[in-house]
C-alpha cells in the first residue's frame, strides 16, 4: 500500500508547490514616503515586485510616491475626522495611501497615535536618520563642532510642518534649555535631508552636525490601515517584511539613513501638542 500512495502523495505536494509559486490573485500597494527616504524605497520596490514569490498565491506590485509628510498628514486627518495646525502652508490635495512612510512618529502623535484606532497600533521602523543641523560649507565646520543646540544660532521652521525643528524644540524642553534663533542660523535638518538637498544642487551644498544634547533620531515608521485585510493585507506585510532584508538595508547608507532599531516610543503628545499650539513665528 505505500508503494501504491507514494507517487500519489508526490503528485499532490508537487501540486501545491505549485500553487504557492502563481499568481492566483495581483494586488497593488501604493506607499507615500517622506521624499527623504521616497528614492531607496523606489528602487528596493521595483527589484522586489520584479522578483518576490507569491505570498499565499497572491503577487505584489508596489508602487512609493514622494509626498510632503504635511500634506499627507491633512489628508489623514480629513479621512479621520481630526484636526490638525499646519499653519499658513497652502496643502496639496493628495490621496490617501495603503502606506505611509514619513520621517518622524511624530507626525502620527499629531494624529493621536493611531487616531482613534484607524491606524494599526504595529508601526515598525524602517530605517533611521539622526538629526542635527544642515552647515553651509563656507562656514567653519570647526565653529560647530561639539556645540550644543543652545549654543548655536539656529534657523527654526514653523514646528507645526517641520518635525525636525520641532524635534529639536522637544529636546530643548527635555533638557530645559533654550535656542538661540536667527533668521540667517543654521537650520534643523536630519542627516538624510542634508543628503537629498546635496543630491538636488551644486550651489549650496550643506555638512551634517550633530549637535549636543543630541535630538532623537527619525524613525520613518511603516504606517498601514488597521482595516486591511486579504490580498491588501498580505500585500502591505509582505513588503514590509522585505525591508527587513538586505536588500533593502544594504541599500541605506547610499542615502545617508541607517538601519532602524526596534521598538520605538510614541513621542509624548502632551507635549508635542503643547509646542504645537503655542508656536509664534
Amino acid at each position: 500500500m505505500i508503494a501504491v500512495l507514494a507517487p500519489v502523495a508526490g503528485v499532490a505536494l508537487g501540486s501545491a508547490i505549485g500553487d504557492v509559486n502563481q499568481c492566483r490573485e495581483t494586488v497593488a500597494v501604493n506607499i507615500a514616503a517622506a521624499p527623504d527616504i521616497a528614492p531607496v524605497l523606489t528602487e528596493h520596490a521595483t527589484d522586489w515586485s520584479t522578483r518576490s514569490r507569491p505570498t499565499q498565491g497572491t503577487c505584489v506590485t508596489v508602487t512609493v510616491s514622494a509626498v510632503d509628510s504635511a500634506h499627507m498628514a491633512v489628508a489623514y486627518a480629513e479621512a479621520g475626522g481630526i484636526d490638525i495646525d499646519v499653519g499658513d502652508i497652502d496643502t496639496e490635495p493628495v490621496a490617501v495611501p495603503d502606506v505611509w512612510i514619513p520621517e518622524s512618529l511624530l507626525w502620527p502623535a499629531r494624529l493621536g497615535g493611531d487616531m482613534n484606532g484607524q491606524l494599526s497600533d504595529r508601526m515598525d521602523p524602517v530605517a533611521a536618520s539622526p538629526l542635527g543641523f544642515g552647515v553651509q560649507h563656507n562656514q567653519s565646520n570647526t565653529a560647530f563642532e561639539g556645540i550644543t543646540i543652545q549654543d548655536a544660532p539656529v534657523a527654526l521652521k514653523d514646528p507645526r510642518t517641520d518635525v525636525a525643528s520641532l524635534a529639536l524644540l522637544l529636546t530643548a524642553r527635555q533638557h530645559e534649555v533654550d535656542i538661540d534663533t536667527a533668521p540667517d542660523g543654521v537650520p534643523p535638518m536630519s542627516a538624510a535631508s542634508v543628503t537629498a538637498h546635496n543630491r538636488t544642487t551644486d550651489d549650496d551644498p550643506l555638512t551634517f552636525v550633530s549637535p549636543q544634547p543630541s535630538p532623537p533620531s527619525f524613525e520613518y515608521p511603516y504606517i498601514a490601515w488597521s482595516y486591511q485585510s486579504g490580498a491588501l493585507q498580505r500585500g502591505v506585510e509582505a513588503f514590509r517584511s522585505s525591508l527587513l532584508t538586505n536588500g533593502f538595508t544594504d541599500r541605506l547608507t547610499e542615502y545617508n539613513l541607517q538601519i532602524a532599531g526596534p521598538y520605538p516610543s510614541m513621542p509624548n503628545s502632551e507635549a508635542v501638542m503643547d509646542i504645537v499650539d503655542n508656536w509664534s513665528d
